[in-house]
């Protein structure tokens, strides 16, 4: 699957895109099977969910294998190489229970404007509205000068505190509603948050970071990097290191395997 040209140029300009029926509806079942096995071991690691924080779970592992297929699937990852360059590679898949709104933020490195990728997130067992935790952005806050100007009020760079998490509807945005089988694409650099989201909101997410080109991006990766690889002490190290080990010996993988390597001998 490929972005059209205005797909392309709304993704450059705003820092997102919509995409409608990207998911089937058997993979929307299968997914949702997958999501309750993930969610009923994260309890038993972690404690019942109770609807006072939200829940993390890692679908990279060997029992998501449908979700941990879909970062290298052409659907999800061609569009990402178009718009980051044919070295893009791969981080992570979430999945997530919300207990609460999500505060204005940026993610997975930012705000800054060197190191950064694209994320995908999308209902599998509701759909979503702006008022119902649909991700409301701001378009273009991707971009300097304009990120930088965004960062320095204080609604917009506000810790989970009371007064954060109000200001949230005030503060002005385009939503990317999502029917199931949607998923919207988004810049990890621009401001974005949710709204109205209902206890046990479930969302999933897959991660790309663009492999930099230019002496400030890498600057910006060499900072990153150490987050991800050679860290053994992961919130999710099982999961990371099984699709890693890359099992099926996947050529995209390895590169992306190749990637993280370059990049970390870099940052020592």
């Amino acid at each position: 699957m490929k972005l059209d040209e205005y797909q392309l140029k709304q993704f450059k300009l705003f820092g997102f895109v919509l995409l409608k029926n990207i998911l089937t509806p058997k993979e929307i079942e299968n997914l949702q099977t997958e999501f309750e096995s993930a969610s009923k071991k994260d309890e038993q690691k972690e404690g019942l969910y109770d609807g006072t924080s939200n829940h993390n779970m890692s679908m990279l592992g060997k029992n998501t294998p449908l979700y941990s297929s879909l970062i290298e699937d052409p659907r999800f990852y061609v569009p990402v190489r178009q718009i980051f360059g044919e070295k893009t590679f791969g981080f992570e898949i979430n999945a997530y229970r919300y207990a609460t709104n999500t505060k204005w933020h940026f993610n997975d490195g930012s705000p800054n404007i060197y190191g950064y990728g694209a994320k995908y997130q999308f209902p599998i067992f509701e759909p979503v509205t702006a008022q119902s935790g649909a991700l409301r952005f701001i378009p273009g806050s991707h971009k300097d000068p304009w990120q930088s100007e965004l960062k320095k009020w204080w609604p917009l760079s506000a810790e989970d505190s009371k007064e954060g998490l109000e200001i949230i509807p005030n503060i002005p945005y385009s939503s990317a509603e999502c029917e199931l089988g949607d998923a919207v694409l988004f810049d990890l650099r621009i401001m974005h948050a949710t709204w109205g989201g209902y206890i046990d909101r479930k969302v999933s997410c897959i991660s790309y970071f663009h492999y930099p080109e230019s002496p400030k991006e890498f600057d910006a990766m060499k900072k990153i990097i150490p987050g991800y690889w050679n860290k053994k002490d992961r919130w999710n190290q099982e999961e990371f290191d099984y699709f890693f080990s890359n099992p099926n010996k996947s050529p995209i993988r390895k590169q992306w395997i190749d990637s993280y390597n370059e990049l970390y001998q870099l940052s020592n």
